[in-house]
């Protein structure tokens, strides 16, 4: 993909070559493989978008010996949040954020990676060359992204709580068990004994009511008194860009986008 003038002057012998098209910078060797990696830069025109938002992603990038295979774009998709509940009747519970005294801390933190490493864009190499910026002697691919927010094994509804795990599940229902209100409670267990509720204070139920509520609740029939449920905690993006030579040399860069939920 190259082309060369050569000069041989007088006695010196000097060789001179000169890239007509394409540089040739020094570069580091591929420590797997034995071939040259390709230089890599990327920039975001926009580096705090929101959910929403498109991003220009733009990915600059040369070789020693012009030898590519493609250059990819890759998209990795995680959410951590926790779950803000409230019941029929005035209970209203969030997991991420649980208040003792002055100190809030969480108890349910979920974790999902809703994409892992998915290819969003490529180039190959035999396209390449529609690339090339003569002025900045390499290759400038600009992609559009768009920072969009999808669920995962979670959905972001009252359907949450029958994709929670066992252990998930319970811990959900001790939190549940110091925060519900009484009439709540009579919704779940109607025919609930005197000797579940106390007299008042901190708590609507006595230590036989919250056993009861663990050992007892089940999802559907919490799911039938839920009047609203939404995560809350942080969404992240992270953006990948990776220069992969045909024997598999590969130079990367990437970075994360944080969005709250």
């Amino acid at each position: 993909m190259k082309r060369y003038l050569v000069y041989i002057y007088s006695s010196f012998a000097l060789l001179l070559v000169v890239g007509c098209e394409k540089n040739d910078p020094i570069t580091e060797l591929g420590t797997t493989n034995g071939e040259f990696t390709a230089q890599l830069r990327v920039s975001y025109d926009n580096t705090r978008p929101l959910i929403g938002d498109t991003v220009i992603v733009t990915a600059s990038t040369w070789q020693r010996d012009d030898k590519f295979d493609k250059v990819e774009f890759y998209e990795t998709l995680y959410e951590t949040f926790g779950v803000k509940m409230e019941l029929e009747n005035g209970t209203s519970i969030n997991t991420k954020e649980v208040t003792v005294g002055s100190t809030t801390f969480p108890t349910l933190l979920l974790t999902d990676t809703v994409k892992s490493r998915t290819i969003w864009k490529t180039v190959a190499a035999d396209v390449l060359d529609q690339f090339w910026v003569t002025n900045s002697n390499n290759y400038v691919i600009a992609a559009e992204y768009e920072m969009e927010k999808l669920d995962g094994k979670y959905p972001n509804d009252g359907t949450l709580i029958a994709a929670l795990s066992a252990p998930e599940f319970d811990v959900l229902k001790s939190v549940l068990a110091y925060g519900i209100t009484r009439a709540d409670y009579l919704l779940l267990f109607p025919d609930a004994p005197s000797t579940d509720f106390t007299n008042g204070g901190t708590y609507a139920l006595t230590q036989a009511g919250i056993n009861n509520l663990k050992q007892n609740l089940t999802k559907d029939q919490l799911s039938l008194i839920i009047k609203s449920l939404n995560k809350t905690g942080s969404y992240s993006v992270t953006i990948e860009v990776a220069a992969i030579t045909p024997t598999g040399a590969t130079t990367s860069s990437s970075r994360t986008f944080d969005n709250t939920i």
